[in-house]
């Protein structure tokens, strides 16, 4: 057992065997600036934009105020598909007091709308 142990250590240890490393291209850094990333946490560790909170659409109304006491901050919400669950978060946040809301639409389309920007 000890030995199966020390052979396992080594693939345990390291971080790339068990999650995808965070996409690197961080959101605009800005104190007034939130952002929200309302995909499933699993999806949220294949990848994510740098300094984005997880907050499951369904799981928004209730948690938002543990991250985001603040209604005056602009908050800027995607999701995994074409912005539809983005645009549920978006209602919500904006039904319980929360000033200014973006729709970011589509994880996948804000990494190539950044790609984009790059060139």
């Amino acid at each position: 057992m000890k030995r199966i142990a020390l052979l396992l250590f080594p693939l345990l240890a390291s971080a790339s065997f068990f999650a995808f490393a965070p996409v690197t291209w961080a959101a605009q850094v800005n104190d007034n600036i939130v952002w929200i990333d309302v995909r499933s946490q699993r999806e949220y560790r294949r990848g994510h934009i740098e300094s984005a909170i997880n907050i499951p659409y369904g799981d928004i109304g209730h948690k938002i105020f543990v991250e985001v006491p603040d209604t005056f901050k602009e908050v800027h919400i995607y999701d995994g598909s074409q912005g539809t669950f983005a645009g549920i978060a978006l209602e919500m946040l904006m039904e319980i007091g929360f000033q200014e809301v973006v729709n970011e639409g589509g994880y996948d389309a804000l990494l190539e709308k950044q790609g984009s920007n790059e060139e």
